[in-house]
């Protein structure tokens, strides 16, 4: 059984905004390059040198990671409607974030960090807010996208809640809270 309509939707909002950064419709290393930089931009020096290097390493094993079962014509670059075949399969077994690509799984720290700015381990509702800004998401109610990730203010939107919300926005057939990451209420 193939992807529904929704979650194609949801697989290409993370095309286009998790990974094809030049948007001229495919994925390619320039991609990941450009991630660079916009990381380091939105987060104004709070990293090392030696923490963007580490960065840059993981990255390029993200890439050959992604590459390696998505580009299915070996041309190194990756196009919407490889990515999307990725994902069909990936989705077909996936059953929790361990079974996600490593390259997937690899992304989830670095993806939080882009978030907790602060680096205290929390993403609070004002790092959120800025979050949604600086990625240009279009969320009309922050405060209320906010409480669906926390469930009330009774859950902490830490990095193990990330993975739980990452893992629904990848696999989830219907809206749940996995689309709070896309700055959007379920």
């Amino acid at each position: 059984m193939g992807l529904n309509d929704f979650q194609k939707q949801k697989i290409k909002f993370t095309f286009d905004f998790f990974l094809d950064y030049n948007k001229d419709g495919s994925i390619q290393w320039e991609d990941f390059e450009e991630m660079i930089k916009r990381y380091k931009e939105v987060n104004k020096g709070s990293l090392s040198d030696a923490d963007y290097k580490s960065m840059q390493a993981s990255l390029e094993d993200e890439w050959r990671d992604l590459k390696g079962r998505a580009d299915i014509n070996k041309d190194d670059v990756v196009s919407w409607e490889e990515y999307l075949a990725m994902w069909e399969k990936t989705i077909a077994t996936c059953k929790s974030v361990a079974d996600l690509p490593a390259w997937c799984q690899n992304r989830i720290p670095f993806l939080f960090k882009g978030m907790d700015v602060s680096g205290d381990g929390i993403v609070d509702l004002e790092e959120f807010q800025n979050y949604c800004k600086n990625f240009q998401l279009q969320c009309a109610d922050i405060p209320a996208v906010y409480s669906v990730i926390t469930d009330g203010g009774k859950v902490t939107f830490d990095i193990n809640r990330y993975k739980e919300l990452y893992y629904r926005l990848l696999t989830s057939p219907a809206a749940d809270a996995g689309n709070t990451l896309m700055g959007q209420k379920p």
